[in-house]
């Protein structure tokens, strides 16, 4: 399973999972933190400050939930 992250531009990242499109990361600047915009579902979850962080988190998330499934 491999998980990327293509970075459109400063504030808005698309999340990839094995080539397919797995969901948009947007910067809020308000908060002040990365959210996570699923394709699949209507329903955001917020990360940190850090894109770094934000994509570590993402991707364990996602192969964590691979190996469980």
């Amino acid at each position: 399973m491999t998980v990327e992250f293509n970075e459109i531009n400063a504030q808005n990242v698309e999340v990839l999972v094995n080539g397919d499109t797995y969901g948009k990361l947007n910067f809020d600047s308000d908060e002040n933190v990365w959210v996570l915009w699923p394709a699949e579902i209507d329903d955001a979850v917020s990360y940190f400050n850090s894109l770094e962080e934000t994509e570590e988190a993402i991707s364990d998330e996602i192969i964590e939930f691979a190996k469980e499934a």
